[in-house]
């Protein structure tokens, strides 16, 4: 099968730093070549992956009428040159409206991030069963009037990379997330304090939230129980995560899907989430963590987190989370429409 991924153009692929769409299109790219398939790929002219061949957008930004422009006459150049047997976007929808009046090629276009019902409405009359959308988060589509074209595929983590050491004692709670209000820092942190347990908080301190650390976080960092370590990088989450007895996610927005549970749960590490979102998707309740509704449930939750078998929480990440799994979803339904 020959397959065609397109990414925004502001990133490269994969990432040199942050860029959570360009990391999963990397690992599903290596996934798609493992199993024989040709991938082209058109992003960003700095993209480093181990593609079959590698088109760079003109334009290296996503907004703009002439960067709009530009891009959509080279993605359509790009498809009528390689005619793929798919094409799987993770760009701007616009970008295909050429391609679906003019090409009768299958699409795929997945969604990390709020849905534009009015876009994906006119995406799905110009092409019709050519398109079928995808989400990271079932969640995300609740509230969608016509949810036939849409289908829901999580996000993997690199379970090779996150994995347990069951020879380390657990030390602390870990919070993992930008410091601001709806990631809920001050309530991980009136858990730690009403449980008497030690808490990690890392992650970086956004432009424009400065101000919640200053009044809701850092008063509080002069207490024994409370660390903020500010941003890590992936072998620094690794040793943190394996050390963890619990990863506390108290969530206060719908947050689409929350890599860093995945990442937990790998390390064997049980989740503690607030009921919003992607959490009741992705955690257990009582099995691989517990789903909480606010700050006094998730005390009872710390409480009983012996409870839960770090090795079955771990064997439920590889089983629903891992890259072989996510890309054989999306294998599967690219079969699918090639054989519609």
């Amino acid at each position: 099968m020959k397959i065609l991924i397109a990414v925004d153009p502001e990133i490269p692929v994969p990432p040199l730093l942050y860029g959570g769409v360009e990391r999963l299109v990397d690992g599903l790219i290596k996934a798609y070549l493992k199993y024989n398939h040709e991938v082209i790929l058109v992003a960003h002219e700095d993209s480093k992956a181990l593609c079959t061949k590698m088109y760079a957008w003109p334009a290296k930004h996503s907004r703009g009428k002439m960067n709009v422009l530009l891009n959509t006459k080279r993605l359509f150049s790009v498809v009528s040159k390689e005619n793929p047997d798919i094409i799987h976007s993770f760009a701007r929808l616009l970008y295909l409206f050429p391609v679906m009046k003019f090409k009768n090629i299958p699409m795929v276009m997945t969604y990390g991030r709020e849905i534009s019902e009015k876009t994906t409405s006119l995406g799905y009359k110009l092409a019709g069963n050519k398109l079928k959308f995808t989400a990271c988060g079932a969640h995300m589509l609740k509230n969608l009037q016509n949810k036939e074209p849409f289908v829901p595929i999580h996000n993997f983590t690199e379970t090779d990379y996150y994995v347990p050491d069951y020879n380390l004692e657990t030390e602390y709670l870990f919070f993992l997330g930008r410091i601001e209000d709806i990631k809920g820092t001050k309530e991980a942190i009136e858990v730690a304090l009403k449980t008497n347990q030690k808490l990690i908080i890392a992650g970086n301190i956004q432009p424009g939230h400065d101000e919640y650390f200053e009044t809701e976080i850092k008063p509080y960092l002069s207490n024994q129980l409370i660390e903020y370590v500010g941003p890590v990088n992936d072998e620094q989450k690794l040793n943190y995560l394996q050390k963890a007895s619990a990863f506390l996610f108290p969530i206060k927005w719908e947050e689409p899907f929350g890599i860093v549970m995945a990442e937990a749960m790998a390390c064997g590490v049980p989740v503690i989430g607030f009921r919003r979102g992607s959490v009741p998707e992705v955690v257990k309740d009582e099995d691989t963590g517990f789903i909480v509704d606010n700050v006094e449930q998730m005390v009872e939750a710390v409480k009983k987190i012996d409870s839960i078998d770090r090795r079955k929480v771990r064997q439920d990440c590889v089983n629903r989370f891992s890259l072989d799994f996510i890309s054989n979803q999306y294998l599967s339904l690219f079969d699918s429409m090639l054989k519609g």
